[in-house]
């Protein structure tokens, strides 16, 4: 049961997150971009159709909760952002650690450790859902002309480098399921 104060905090916490636009949408002059809470639903409904029955779906879905949260404090760096991955990570380690005190929950911390670590399966196979989830609302903001200058092409370029560079038989279905995406959207934008 939650006391009085972590009812608090979790109030600002997912209000926050909602509230909270995504910065390479924001760049890209996306009308109306995703909150990072709506791109971690779509990651948790990517996970929950598409993790394979070996791994643990559980586990893959608390990571896909989980994922971004820390980005309430740390702020939300793109590739672009003047910022080392060694910084960025620090920031985003001091912010799961805040929401963690925040909300009483160590488990937050555990997770959070885990997903950066890359090491397992689960975390892999999140990992390359976040980075496909981006290239399916890439495909809807130009399908949907909510930016003046198409946003496919560098999202679906840079996802597919993030996810070759995953090391794992578990995210083939993913890598398909971009290349035909990648492979519809070209057909669209020649016709």
């Amino acid at each position: 049961m939650l006391n009085k104060k972590q009812i608090y905090n979790l109030t600002n916490i997912l209000g926050r997150f909602k509230d909270l636009k995504r910065s390479g949408w924001l760049k890209r002059g996306v009308l109306s971009p995703e909150s990072d809470a709506d791109h971690s639903f779509s990651v948790c409904f990517l996970t929950f159709l598409l993790a394979p029955e070996h791994l643990n779906r559980c586990r893959c879905l608390e990571l896909a909760l989980i994922h971004d949260l820390a980005e309430l404090y740390s702020g939300d760096y793109t590739p672009c952002d003047n910022i080392s991955p060694i910084q960025k990570h620090l920031l985003e380690e001091q912010g799961m650690q805040r929401i963690a005190q925040e909300l009483e929950s160590p488990r937050l911390l555990d997770l959070f450790a885990e997903f950066e670590a890359q090491k397992t399966a689960e975390s892999r196979f999140v990992k390359a859902i976040d980075k496909l989830d981006t290239v399916f609302a890439a495909c809807y903001y130009d399908c949907s002309k909510r930016s003046e200058t198409p946003v496919f092409a560098e999202f679906s370029a840079y996802a597919r480098k993030q996810i070759e560079k995953i090391a794992s038989s578990d995210i083939e279905s993913i890598q398909n399921i971009l290349n035909i995406l990648i492979s519809e959207r070209e057909n669209h934008d020649q016709n």
